[in-house]
């Protein structure tokens, strides 16, 4: 007996020995920076936003590229923007990241701020960028991160700088139809019947058309529209199994400033942009995304190719989700392998004239 539970607890420990070493392995491999580092500050409209800048070596004239955080309270500091911009170094790129406005060391208030604040945000470190010496200003590209994939159409236009977009499970698709996505997954984990979540959806959908309305026009802050979709609201609370936990009694109280600001948010659409720009594109999804619907923005990004004839490459990682990582990212920290060596690859091709570091 004695001899059983020694073997199972070496066996114990052989493992546990086995799964150190993988961590380490990936930590010192994809989150350490090994390259030149360098802690810097830039303006934006007012707000001090800072960051880290890595490059490949100490001496050169660099391409570069701007990582754009997903949604959340995201810092320079999150592991996975360390393995992204680690892999992009070492294709002879320099990396910008940064905090997002009033996270870390940034100002700025985070809780207030609305997306035309993040992409002012983005757009300063792309001018910032192309004022240093160390920087090739012809070749300066974005990394969009989810949420960050929505703004990288609009800072290219908006600085006329961008040379280059990677988007990492980006929408590309307006806000209301990617996020009504988001919220029938959403309805569907929380137990709400497949049948009845067409119901839900629809409704929430109706309230944020209305909020993006009501907030450029006060004259909808009440009337019959309004009292229409709380009626709606309240029907369905009362009908629909789990409804009550899903929806919100009424729709919020008006107010000028926060019903701006839903319409500033809510309605936001990138398609403009991708109209009025003209640089190489690529966008990459998971297949089993329930954050960005993968199948609606292919089918998208498809036919507006074709239509506007714009150089978008599209890419979907088969069985993985929104954030791009599996069972077979053991020694890639997480990330499926295809896609860090897609990004590795891809970065270079876009980069024209002098070669990294010349």
């Amino acid at each position: 007996m004695k001899f059983v539970i020694r073997k199972s607890l070496k066996s114990l420990g052989a493992l546990l020995m086995l799964g150190l070493s993988v961590v380490l392995f990936n930590y010192l491999r994809y989150i350490v920076f090994w390259f030149p580092t360098e802690s810097v500050t830039f303006d934006s409209d007012g707000v001090e936003i800072r960051g880290t800048l890595i490059k490949p070596a100490d001496e050169g004239v660099f391409p570069a590229v701007v990582i754009l955080h997903g949604s959340g309270p995201e810092s320079r500091d999150g592991p996975s923007y360390h393995v992204i911009a680690n892999t992009i170094v070492r294709s002879g790129m320099a990396v910008l990241l940064y905090d997002k406005r009033g996270i870390g060391e940034s100002g700025g208030d985070f809780e207030s701020a609305l997306y035309q604040d993040f992409v002012a945000d983005a757009v300063s470190a792309v001018r910032y960028l192309a004022g240093r010496d160390d920087i090739d200003a012809d070749n300066i590209g974005l990394q969009g991160n989810s949420e960050g994939g929505w703004f990288t159409p609009e800072v290219a236009h908006t600085t006329g700088q961008v040379a280059f977009i990677f988007n990492r499970v980006g929408p590309p698709l307006s806000w209301v139809e990617n996020v009504i996505w988001e919220v029938h997954n959403d309805l569907l984990a929380d137990g709400i019947a497949e049948s009845d979540v067409g119901m839900l959806t629809a409704n929430t959908r109706r309230r944020w058309q209305y909020y993006i309305a009501a907030g450029s026009d006060p004259s909808l802050a009440s009337g019959d529209l309004r009292d229409s979709i709380n009626a709606e609201l309240k029907q369905l609370r009362e009908t629909v199994p789990g409804a009550d936990d899903a929806l919100p009694e009424s729709l919020v109280a008006y107010d000028e400033a926060t019903y701006a600001s839903y319409a500033a948010d809510f309605g936001y659409d990138p398609r403009p942009f991708l109209e009025a720009i003209d640089v190489p594109m690529i966008y990459t999804f998971g297949e089993t995304d329930i954050n960005v619907p993968t199948t609606r923005s292919v089918e998208f990004l498809e036919k507006f190719r074709e239509e506007y004839n714009k150089d978008i490459d599209i890419v979907v990682f088969d069985d993985v989700g929104h954030p791009m990582a599996n069972w077979t990212g053991i020694f890639t920290a997480g990330y499926v392998p295809a896609f860090l060596d897609l990004m590795e690859s891809w970065y270079p091709e876009q980069v024209s004239g002098k070669p990294a570091g010349d």
